[in-house]
């Protein structure tokens, strides 16, 4: 939480400079808190401490550890925050890196966890500020081609959409949530009939996921921004045939592949989103 304001067109190039930092607490029960990360909960000597071990003083405090956080954002529809954690395949299996545990719950339901899931929360009173949130999973990512169990997926994961590792994350100006991903692609085993990587649209409201566009092979779909007349869409098709499959995106024929920036744009010259 920053000291400063932002101010719209003015200089906010100082507003990282000093402030407080938060770790958040997870619980079953769909509630939720942030803890301040100082030296006195940390057990550190200084701020500059804390502010170089992040982590281990949100360890301190008793933090979730979550499943791989990526991408998070922010509603413009209403107090609501997003974020992809794409997957983790360790939970409830052993440690982090750190130490810390990884218990199956919360936000976290799968050990094991292969395909990730989406976090959400709504902070008390609609205000940032908040220290106390509700939240829950908005899509857990699975194949229910494959699986009848919770590898399945939640209810708004289909054949015709499924996919997994959530990574890339953004909302467009109506409240459509654009989600992108960068897992497994072999398209076999337990991903079978996911195929390649792809980003899709999500309805925050019914839950409804649709699969807008698939990348070339071996590839991660990410960086997504518009146009400022909202009338073109830039993604990011990065490293395709990075294992040493057969690629030869963008330029086809016996080319190298290489990673590129795509702009899309309607036939009809109407914004999207």
């Amino acid at each position: 939480m920053s000291d400063g304001q932002y101010a719209e067109g003015g200089d906010n190039s100082n507003l990282l400079e000093s402030g407080r930092l938060f770790a958040a607490r997870f619980s079953d029960g769909g509630r939720g808190e942030w803890a301040e990360l100082t030296p006195e909960s940390a057990g550190m000597a200084s701020a500059a401490e804390v502010a170089i071990h992040t982590r281990m003083a949100a360890s301190a405090v008793g933090a979730t550890t979550m499943d791989r956080p990526e991408w998070v954002a922010a509603s413009p529809m209403k107090a609501e925050v997003y974020c992809c954690l794409t997957n983790n395949k360790n939970r409830g299996k052993k440690p982090n890196a750190g130490g810390d545990p990884t218990p199956v719950g919360g936000p976290n339901p799968r050990a094991g966890n292969l395909y990730g899931q989406i976090v959400r929360w709504r902070p008390d009173g609609g205000d940032h500020l908040a220290t106390g949130f509700d939240w829950d999973l908005y899509v857990v990512a699975g194949n229910p081609t494959v699986h009848s169990d919770e590898n399945a997926g939640s209810a708004n994961v289909t054949p015709d959409n499924m996919f997994n590792s959530p990574d890339g994350l953004a909302f467009d100006s109506s409240g459509m949530l654009w989600i992108q991903t960068d897992g497994n692609y072999k398209d076999k085993d337990g991903f079978a009939g996911q195929g390649k990587n792809q980003m899709l649209v999500g309805d925050p409201e019914s839950g409804e996921i649709r699969r807008f566009l698939v990348g070339p092979k071996e590839c991660e779909v990410t960086g997504i921004t518009w146009s400022a007349d909202r009338k073109t869409l830039f993604i990011g098709l990065q490293h395709p045939g990075e294992k040493g499959g057969i690629s030869h995106f963008p330029d086809g024929g016996d080319t190298v592949p290489r990673s590129a920036v795509i702009a899309i744009a309607r036939d009809d010259g109407g914004a999207i989103g």
